[in-house]
Order: C-alpha cells, then structure tokens, then sequence
C-alpha cells in the first residue's frame, strides 16, 4: 500500500475520548463542589452528542458549543453547580488534565513515522486539543495539526479537508493519503467526498450505514498490520 500520508482523528481513535470525558465531568462536578452521578453523564454524553452534531453541521459556532452543551445538560437536570461558561472553562481544563492515548499507541506511531508523514486532523477545541497531545508528548511525532476551531471548517465538511490538503509538506496524490478514525460521518465519508481513501476504527461496532470505507480496523493498533499487507 503506497500511502505517504496518514491523517489522523484524535478523539475515541489515538486517544480514549469517552473515558477521559467521563473523568473531566467528575473532577469538574466535585471541583464546585458538587456531585456526578451515572444518570448526569448519560444525560451529558446525549445533550454533548446532539451540540457536537449541530457544530459539524455548520449550525453552531465552536465559541457557541463551549458553553450551549452545558446550558442543555443544566436545563434537562433543574440545577447547575456553576454557571455553564464557568464550568465549561474548568471542565475543558480537566479533559486536557485526564485524557489519555489508549495502551500502544505511542509505539504505533513510533512505528509508522519510520515510513509514512503523520498529520492530525480533528474536529476539536484549540485549547484542548494541541495541549492534550502536548502533555502526552505525542505532538512530536505529527508534520501537521489541524484543528477545527483555528481554521473556522470542521469535518466531515471540504473546507476542512482542502484546508489540511493545501498545508501538507510536499503534498502527494490524493490516492496517497489515508484518513484514519472512529466517526463514520466526519471522519469517513468527509474523506470520502474529498476523494482520499480511508481506515474506520470501529471498535467492534457494525456499520449499518451506507458509507463504506476502504478499510475497517477493530483498532488503531492494527493499522501497521494493515499497512504492511498483513491484513
């Protein structure tokens, strides 16, 4: 397989996002004071889920997401331990604080660099993203970051992709790029309709939808398997 390029999804792809989300909402809660509970962070996840959709939609601005996530969440539950920018602002400190990258991805990427450029492309906050891989000590290993937020595109949209195409170092073929991550919609079919194959790490889930993307790996541990034709 000919790819010089592998562009990379952070969230729930090098990093475990949801474990990381659930932790920042915790420490957040009991840093005002006050109490998470299992019922809070499912709530959470829905009202988080339906603000990040309105944003890759083009319907929210990333300044907007910041504090309308934790306006919803307030509302449904009839109480709030500080107001939403207030604790928004906390709370993004606590997820750069607790995220972590899952088990051998340091050593995947240790791997791939030897033979492939690495860029990230997400769909993120510019204050969490750049200094979450900063901590991790994993921003050395990428060409390029491009984050949402600093270029004003986010995925699945062609702004985006354009954005992150027009910036890479000695930029190839589109064939030889390789989107790699975990949402079907912005990951898969944003790099799909911008023409440049692509790597699903679906985590043992079935797509039932109708994008397809050139490969499908359990996990982002597989892909140097993948990549050597071991697959």
């Amino acid at each position: 397989m000919h790819f010089k390029w592998l562009l990379f999804d952070i969230d729930n792809t090098l990093l475990d996002f949801n474990k990381a989300s659930k932790l920042a909402l915790w420490a957040t809660y009991t840093d005002f004071g006050a109490s998470c509970t299992e019922e809070i962070y499912r709530t959470y996840k829905v009202v988080n889920g339906q603000v990040w959709a309105a944003f890759e939609q083009g319907l929210i601005s990333a300044k907007r997401l910041r504090v309308q996530r934790f306006e919803a969440l307030f509302t449904d539950l009839g109480q709030a331990p500080a107001t939403p920018a207030v604790f928004s602002v906390r709370y993004l400190e606590n997820l750069v604080l607790l995220s972590e990258a899952y088990a051998g991805v340091t050593s995947v990427l240790v791997a791939l660099k030897r033979d492939y450029r690495l860029g990230v492309i997400t769909n993120g906050l510019r204050e969490v993203q750049r200094p979450r891989l900063a901590r991790l000590r994993l921003d050395t290993y990428f060409d390029s970051i491009v984050v949402s937020d600093e270029i004003g595109a986010a995925k699945p949209h062609h702004a985006f992709f354009e954005h992150t195409y027009r910036t890479l170092d000695d930029a190839p073929d589109k064939d030889h790029l390789l989107v790699i991550g975990d949402n079907l919609h912005s990951d898969i079919k944003g790099g799909i309709d911008f023409g440049v194959p692509t790597c699903w790490i679906s985590h043992g889930q079935d797509n039932t939808t109708a994008i397809q993307p050139n490969f499908t790996l359990n996990k982002v541990l597989e892909l140097p398997d993948l990549l050597a034709g071991k697959r």
